[in-house]
């Protein structure tokens, strides 16, 4: 089901705990910056932009699950897997408005950070589809997931790939967004949305899509400074 670019990914990976993150250099410009940055990158958004969905596999624990002999197990998340990502796609399908919105397994991810994005979106069936695309010149990830007290900042691009997040944990959520490079976003971006009931997916979709549009259209005249655009990627 998978396109020859997309390349397997730990779908449970922790970092460890820290502590004296921020002494890091990503926070030199970030006090002065952060506003601007967020604000651009709703802009960027809105205006030819896409958000990308990136969906678990599960694909570690499974065959964890296999190899120990644990046959009903492993069918059963695999079962779980599969009604779940087929949930956030119904919801954001449906609820989603503000703009474009993709969905790819987290085996793709190397695609998605280095823009290479043909041939690696699902269909509503979860079946890669090569029809499928999407061209935008900005785009952002949101994913199930931690939201956390982060060690980072504001990465530039250049440093994007070197960058690795090794704050605390925060809480579970239905969504965080982060850029392409899976750097979580920073405040006043609505960065996350809480939740995690199945049944309430659409609602936490819809109210996160409110949220874009709320910071949006108290932004939409902010003009790009040149000096943030090497944090908008």
């Amino acid at each position: 089901m998978f396109s020859a670019s997309c390349f397997s990914q730990e779908d449970d990976t922790k970092p460890p705990k820290v502590n004296n993150f921020k002494e890091d250099s990503s926070f030199i410009a970030f006090s002065k910056y952060r506003e601007s940055v967020a604000k651009a990158q709703i802009i960027s958004l809105k205006n030819g932009g896409a958000l990308l969905v990136r969906l678990k596999t599960n694909a570690n624990t499974i065959n964890r699950l296999k190899a120990a002999g644990s046959m009903d197990m492993a069918t059963q998340v695999e079962r779980e897997t599969r009604l779940n990502n087929k949930a956030i796609i119904r919801a954001y399908s449906n609820e989603f408005k503000f703009c474009s919105v993709y969905f790819f397994n987290s085996d793709c991810s190397d695609s998605v950070k280095h823009k290479n994005l043909s041939g690696i979106f699902v269909d509503s069936n979860l079946v890669v589809n090569s029809s499928i695309v999407c061209d935008a010149p900005f785009y952002l990830v949101a994913e199930q997931g931690t939201i956390y007290d982060s060690s980072l900042g504001l990465v530039s691009e250049a440093q994007a790939s070197k960058a690795s997040e090794k704050g605390t944990p925060a809480k579970e959520v239905f969504m965080v967004i982060k850029n392409r490079f899976f750097i979580q976003l920073n405040k006043p971006f609505p960065y996350y949305q809480q939740g995690y009931s199945v049944k309430k997916y659409a609602d936490y979709v819809k109210k996160m899509n409110t949220s874009f549009s709320d910071f949006y259209n108290k932004n939409k005249a902010f003009v790009i400074p040149t000096e943030v655009k090497q944090y908008v990627y």
